[in-house]
């Protein structure tokens, strides 16, 4: 009613009692209160002075401040909206509580649970809410109780709560420096499980991931620079693509690189490896085929590579190894951009880039008249020629690297390891280098792998087979030179066991190469 009423008594020097109104009239209750309180006049609104004047008390009428009726409006308003953003908190911090897969319990500082929501009820079997309960008296396992009681945090904590196995975190709720007590969250690991499963099939029901991109093509040389350059501009058409490389060069890492360039990279990724798939099975999985369509069929029939490749890549691999009858229906999916799986009367339209690999000289596979030329020539819209690891040696040193860097980083290489790596002929290409690599992390972990290490763990090695001879000429070299290559041999022949077959094999040479140099060197065997 009045603002500053106490302040009165600051200057009159007299006693001023304050009674606050209720919404419901309390006027006369307080008026009467105030007299046996010993007050000698009222100070109020109408009301309450009509009131003292029915009861002879003296009064007097001051009418509501400005200031006064501003304030409790300003006041009722935000009460009001601490009270909104109270409820909207409340309301928001419910549903994430209940709609999370996750138990939650929370617990104050006298070890009251003062939160637990429907997912931890579930979990822990509960028969009803707990809320406001102590926790030793709640109707947890002893276990579990001693976890919420221990004065430590945990993280991924594994305990087994009667039949179910849990996986726990505990995090205590400190504020101002202050324990106010814990928030515990848990899972029951069969749901963890489930769902991990549950993403992974939702993943290949959307079709394949390409990982890869140019940046993980590893590479210093002029060849692979240039095919990546090359790749990248084939990868903003959508354009048919040919890789072309020998076994063990990269082919499915350009091609998910291809697709992660291009304007389908949120589309799927399929690969499919042509050689893996049985002949009698390759038009199901290609193109799909319904219910029923054949003995062994799933009941609710099965998409092919092709639909679940829709408005994405379809990676061939090996596409040489296509058998020839089947050659024509892949044809006139790829030309008529449409597919009928198996069983089924319906046309479906597909929107796919294809990109295939293969390591076969398709061009002789047409003369043969294993390939079909048309095929051929609808895959063949852009061709890209991978460069094998011969062709780019300088790059063997920065792909070991790599290798050991990203997984044995404790493990160094001597500057002739590598040039002895750099000397090999990589038949395999890079799948052969890693293979190695692989052999000496394993063998050779924390240590220096040194060139005698290479050839002991490549007995295939083939240093010398880049010399070669002829009836007439033979290539001059040193007397150094001859010293070494006279004992390569003599060890050569020890490891072999004198095997003159074996042996040539072990040195890259033919065996009337090796009698040559044996009777060369004089060696002895």
């Amino acid at each position: 009613m009045v603002m500053g009423a106490t302040e009165i008594q600051d200057f009159l020097k007299i006693s001023v009692n304050t009674y606050i109104l209720t919404q419901e009239w309390n006027g006369p209750q307080l008026v009467d209160q105030a007299i046996k309180d010993g007050c000698d006049a009222i100070v109020g609104g109408v009301n309450t002075c009509s009131y003292a004047s029915s009861i002879n008390v003296p009064n007097m009428f001051i009418e509501t401040g400005r200031d006064s009726f501003w304030q409790s409006i300003t006041a009722a308003k935000r009460a009001a909206e601490i009270s909104r953003i109270e409820q909207e908190k409340t309301k928001r911090m419910q549903i994430l509580l209940n709609t999370s897969k996750e138990g939650l319990i929370s617990i104050d500082a006298q070890n009251r649970i003062r939160t637990i929501n429907q997912t931890a009820i579930k979990i822990l079997k509960l028969e009803q809410d707990i809320t406001g309960m102590r926790v030793m008296d709640a109707p947890f396992t002893i276990e579990f109780k001693k976890l919420l009681l221990a004065n430590t945090t945990c993280t991924n904590e594994i305990l087994k709560y009667k039949d179910t196995m849990l996986t726990i975190n505990k995090c205590p709720v400190i504020v101002q420096h202050t324990n106010m007590g814990i928030v515990v969250i848990f899972q029951s690991v069969s749901d963890i499980m489930f769902l991990e499963n549950d993403i992974r099939r939702k993943i290949y029901n959307k079709g394949h991931v390409a990982k890869m991109t140019f940046d993980d093509i590893t590479g210093v040389s002029a060849q692979i620079k240039s095919t990546i350059e090359i790749a990248k501009k084939y990868s903003r058409t959508n354009s048919n693509v040919l890789l072309i490389g020998q076994s063990g060069t990269g082919k499915e890492m350009f091609a998910q690189s291809i697709h992660n360039h291009s304007l389908r990279k949120e589309g799927p990724f399929v690969a499919v490896n042509c050689a893996a798939i049985p002949d009698n099975l390759l038009e199901s999985e290609l193109f799909g085929y319904t219910a029923g369509a054949f003995t062994g069929a799933r009941k609710n029939g099965k998409q092919g590579y092709f639909e679940l490749a829709h408005n994405g890549t379809l990676f061939l691999d090996e596409i040489g190894e296509i058998p020839l009858q089947f050659q024509a229906k892949l044809l006139r999916a790829i030309q008529e951009r449409e597919i009928m799986p198996i069983g089924s009367d319906k046309v479906l339209s597909i929107n796919v880039r294809i990109i295939a690999a293969t390591n076969k000289n398709l061009e002789k596979l047409v003369e043969k008249e294993e390939f079909r030329e048309d095929l051929l020539y609808r895959l063949d819209v852009l061709r890209i020629n991978i460069p094998p690891l011969s062709q780019r040696k300088e790059d063997i040193p920065i792909l070991v690297k790599k290798y050991f860097l990203e997984n044995a980083p404790d493990t160094d290489i001597t500057n002739e390891a590598y040039k002895a790596l750099m000397n090999y002929k990589w038949n395999g290409n890079i799948r052969q280098l890693f293979n190695i690599c692989e052999r000496l992390s394993v063998l050779k972990q924390g240590e220096t792998i040194t060139e005698k290490d290479i050839y002991d763990v490549m007995p295939e090695y083939q240093k010398i087979s880049d010399i070669s001879y002829t009836k007439d000429t033979k290539k001059e070299s040193t007397q150094s030179d001859n010293n070494d290559e006279k004992s390569l041999i003599i060890s050569a022949l020890e490891k072999c066991r004198y095997n003159k077959q074996k042996t040539a094999s072990y040195l890259g040479i033919s065996r009337s190469t090796l009698w040559k140099k044996i009777n060369e060197y004089n060696i002895e065997t």
